[in-house]
């Protein structure tokens, strides 16, 4: 008898122990098979977020590309006129995005330029002449590019070697703290083929190097401290903290074109003693620009519908 109830709770310990053994079984391959579609589920929302971030900061760096060719095109355009170039530009460049992103794939990829949040200023002198400019009917050689300091994004100086003499011109750059001043002339007493740079501290320090021209001219990058198309460098504006002035003394010394983007608020070329640009106009003179933008970015897949909307700075790091 109890041999019996031995057997019979031996079997019934064996039943159980058995379907426990299939209950965890069960479980250990449900859990398994959910463990493994998360993480496919993970693995593919990591690719498609690399491929999202990859797609909105190359719009984002191209945009600012573009924008920054657009502003220095035309000089002789108002806002409205500026507006337009930036949508038309911004629309061609997304048809080109989505037709290359839908010949790999699935994926439709939209750039639409939304607004301009800052509209600034650019002081421009697009046709060769010395660096002076007329008051009252006077020409005068010394002079302030801006009445107030400003933040200076771009600043390109194309001289015309050929008609710049052996005697410098300063154009000084003044920091928040320090300033830098570049004196510029041609080399060998006016007779050379190169530019000579010499920039001074506020400190006292001072270096100078020789920039080589190219038929005749010298591009300079007095933001960054290079020459365009020469090996020569200096200390850039760059360098210094914002806010800026610049000043210009004996420009009558020196003849071609310069370019200066500031953050100084666009109202229609009235500001400086400047007007806005226009047709034939020698310079100085004055035309808006995109300082800041902004775009609206989509990416839309089989697996993400993503809409988002981004800043773009053109001047700065």
């Amino acid at each position: 008898m109890t041999s019996c109830q031995f057997s019979s709770r031996g079997q019934l310990l064996l039943v159980g122990a058995v379907a426990l053994a299939v209950i965890i079984l069960g479980l250990s391959v449900v859990v398994n098979t959910v463990l493994f579609t998360e993480n496919v589920g993970t693995g593919e929302d990591r690719v498609e977020s690399s491929e999202i971030s990859e797609f909105t900061f190359e719009s984002q760096k191209d945009v600012r590309s573009l924008l920054l060719r657009i502003n220095h095109a035309n000089e002789t355009r108002n806002t409205p006129e500026l507006d337009e170039s930036v949508h038309s530009h911004v629309a061609n460049y997304s048809d080109g995005m989505a037709r290359m992103y839908a010949s790999s794939g699935s994926t439709f990829v939209d750039v639409s330029y939304n607004q301009t949040l800052t509209t600034a200023t650019r002081i421009v002198q697009s046709s060769d002449r010395n660096f002076t400019y007329s008051s009252s009917g006077a020409t005068v050689s010394n002079w302030s590019f801006t009445n107030d300091r400003v933040d200076i994004g771009w600043f390109v100086v194309n001289v015309d070697l050929r008609n710049t003499s052996g005697e410098h011109t300063t154009i000084k750059v003044n920091g928040e703290s320090e300033a830098i001043s570049y004196q510029l002339n041609r080399s060998d007493g006016g007779n050379g083929a190169d530019l000579r740079v010499q920039t001074t501290d506020s400190a006292g320090g001072a270096d100078t190097t020789t920039c080589e021209s190219t038929g005749g001219r010298v591009l300079l990058d007095l933001r960054s401290g290079k020459a365009f198309a020469s090996e020569c460098t200096f200390r850039g504006v760059e360098t210094l903290s914002p806010p800026y002035s610049v000043n210009v003394s004996n420009g009558d010394n020196i003849e071609g074109q310069y370019d200066l983007a500031v953050d100084t608020e666009w109202s229609n070329g009235s500001t400086d003693d400047y007007s806005a640009c226009s047709p034939g106009d020698p310079g100085p003179c004055l035309s808006p620009i995109v300082w800041k933008g902004q775009v609206d970015l989509t990416y839309r897949s089989d697996q993400t519908d993503f809409t988002t909307t981004r800043n773009v700075s053109v001047y700065g790091s």
